[in-house]
């Protein structure tokens, strides 16, 4: 009886060596697996960190380039406008005329003062700097460019022209097709008058009109006068 109780005792000493092994086994293999985790979130963690500070970094960057970016969308603006308004005076002496009758051999001047004549401004061909005709949509009549030899000459016609419904007939040509004495619009300017019209229309506005080389539309009498200098003033069409 006392050896097999012995056997027991021994038998049972062994069963728990075996276990006290296995579990400081599987204590090992956690605390292995803890270390392991614990390295793994320390790294992410540690990239985490860095990517925040690339990030922050990035976003400071992307806002000075924004703020580059408007300063030089800024600038190219106004060297446009410069640009626009530089050529846009270089024709303050300029009128176009449309709608004249294409003839062999004719002299333009003469047009010219007939048109004079019949808005009540008298030109003499010493008033004239240059005349000539310009590519226009209708290649059989072509527009007629006329620059003065100074402004108050061109202001006088432009202004008793505009109050006019001048027609050919009114300058000796045959028919009553109307004819237009405008400013002399630079290709930027004419453009954005075109864009104006088509706005206006679209929004059931009642002018838009050109004076100095400017754009303006107002929606109607009692309206106030709005300039147009970029296509972003468009948008204030409504």
């Amino acid at each position: 009886m006392e050896k097999h109780f012995k056997e027991l005792k021994q038998e049972f000493r062994e069963m728990r060596t075996a276990l006290e092994r296995e579990l400081r086994k599987e204590i090992r293999d956690v605390k292995t697996s803890l270390d392991f985790f614990n390295k793994q979130f320390e790294e992410i963690s540690a990239l985490c960190s860095r990517l925040e500070k690339e990030n922050g970094e990035l976003k400071a960057q992307n806002d000075v380039l924004k703020t580059d970016c408007s300063q030089l969308k800024q600038v190219v603006l106004n060297n446009e406008r410069r640009t626009t308004a530089l050529e846009q005076y270089s024709r303050n002496r300029n009128i176009e005329v449309k709608n004249v009758p294409f003839v062999e051999g004719e002299r333009l001047t003469r047009v010219v003062q007939k048109i004079g004549e019949a808005v009540g401004e008298s030109v003499k061909e010493d008033d004239i700097e240059i005349c000539h005709r310009v590519t226009a949509k209708d290649a059989s009549c072509p527009h007629i460019v006329v620059q003065f030899n100074n402004r108050s000459k061109r202001d006088a016609v432009l202004e008793k022209a505009k109050k006019l419904r001048l027609t050919t007939a009114d300058i000796g040509f045959p028919g009553k097709t109307f004819v237009y004495v405008n400013e002399h619009l630079c290709p930027q300017l004419k453009k954005l008058l075109g864009q104006t019209v088509a706005r206006k229309k679209e929004a059931e506005w009642r002018f838009a009109w050109t004076k100095g080389g400017k754009i303006f539309a107002r929606k109607d009498e009692k309206s106030r006068v709005l300039q147009i200098t970029t296509e972003s003033d468009l948008e204030k069409i409504v």
